[in-house]
């Protein structure tokens, strides 16, 4: 169990088939969810008890007291019946399939109430893997920034805000009222008239999701009398992002070119600035790596790059290989000493480019490659060199 001040990530993340799975959250259901999220890191591959502070699942006017540790006991127990109908996803690529088979999922593998301890410690249940964790490599998922989540109060917001965001590239999204009905497990029964439905959910949506990055106007679509389709409508927006490519140091940059996340990439930076290893080690890892990957040897990069970094299994390996050959057993003249070079073949560079990973795909970069080149290593002070066949980009420090 991670302790109270473990640290949480400020971007979150679910596979698409969650954002349009059918189920409805109370509020307080709804920030023990979020909570959950922000203690998820996109390289974790299994779910872990966490520690969530009763502060976190109150509302921020509630009065602490008997009556709200009350209620987040009640929550506790009735959250673990909690179910998501949801799309089953095809086993090889954790895409959705062309014929929506729909399973019923629980949500939580517990939520136990620890008065003592001030919280709740709680998981989600292992079926729920495929939705929340390693999502880089099905590609299928969208992002939100803690920040904006929030500032929703309603669990219709929420949803809404979800949905919207798996668009955001586009600026709009259509969904019939059959569709919205059945992503925020409305029953037919429920707003039957669709005033109220308007007035209770849309409208309240709008009014919370206003104050967010997202803000949407809507237009119904009618057929007769009888509201058929929603149209929302919202400034592109792109997804949830604290990275680009231009403000980064280039070995952040082809980290996140080959899939590290953000939370990785402020592990490994804490390690460099520690000097536990040099920028030439990170180059050297992923060098590694992806010929590993390239052979078929490892399947998930990404995840393999970040491992042997922070547990530095390959630091003698990469020490060795800075070992200069001694001539002779003769220390070379001091005038012929080289300085310190960071290195990339400028072909491994291209291929990054081409063929970015799922993560990369949802970065802002440059159009052209020639672009990428000017913005992330030649204005950082790299220059091509030529060296036997190949080109080279060679930073001397």
């Amino acid at each position: 169990m991670k302790s109270p001040a473990s640290k949480i990530t400020a971007v979150v993340a679910q596979h698409n088939a969650l954002v349009n799975a059918r189920f409805s959250f109370a509020p307080m259901q709804m920030r023990l969810f979020i909570a959950l999220l922000t203690r998820i890191d996109f390289n974790d591959e299994e779910f872990q008890p966490q520690f969530i502070p009763f502060e976190e699942l109150l509302h921020s006017k509630s009065k602490k007291g008997g009556s709200s540790y009350e209620a987040i006991a009640d929550m506790c127990r009735d959250i673990t019946k909690f179910t998501v109908h949801i799309e089953e996803l095809d086993e090889q690529t954790r895409k959705r399939k062309k014929k929506p088979v729909y399973l019923n999922r629980p949500l939580m593998a517990q939520a136990d109430y620890h008065g003592e301890m001030g919280g709740v410690v709680a998981s989600f249940n292992p079926l729920i893997m495929p939705y929340l964790l390693q999502l880089r490599e099905s590609g299928n998922f969208t992002t939100a920034e803690v920040e904006q989540l929030h500032k929703l109060k309603s669990p219709y917001s929420l949803r809404i805000y979800f949905l919207l965001r798996e668009y955001g590239d586009f600026g709009k999204r259509t969904m019939t009222l059959e569709q919205l009905r059945f992503a925020l497990d409305i029953d037919e029964n429920e707003y039957r008239e669709f005033k109220n439905l308007k007035a209770r959910v849309l409208d309240k949506a709008q009014d919370e999701i206003a104050t967010t990055d997202i803000p949407f106007t809507y237009n119904v679509e009618r057929s007769g009398r009888s509201a058929k389709s929603i149209i929302f409508s919202f400034p592109p927006t792109g997804t949830a992002t604290i990275m680009t490519s231009i403000a980064r140091p280039v070995w952040q940059q082809r980290l996140i070119e080959s899939g590290v996340g953000n939370r990785s990439i402020a592990t490994i930076e804490a390690q460099l600035s520690a000097g536990e290893y040099d920028e030439g080690y990170v180059e050297y890892v992923m060098r590694v790596v992806q010929s590993q990957f390239r052979k078929g040897k490892i399947k998930k990069p990404a995840g393999a790059i970040y491992k042997a970094l922070v547990e530095k299994y390959l630091l003698e390996d990469y020490a060795a290989s800075q070992t200069p050959r001694q001539l002779a057993k003769k220390e070379l003249p001091k005038a012929t000493e080289k300085k310190e070079e960071v290195a990339f073949r400028l072909s491994e560079v291209r291929e990054m480019y081409d063929n970015p990973g799922p993560y990369a795909l949802r970065q802002k970069r440059a159009d052209t490659f020639e672009q990428h080149l000017q913005q992330v290593y030649l204005q950082d002070g790299f220059r091509i060199e030529k060296r036997g066949q190949e080109d080279w980009l060679v930073k001397q420090s």
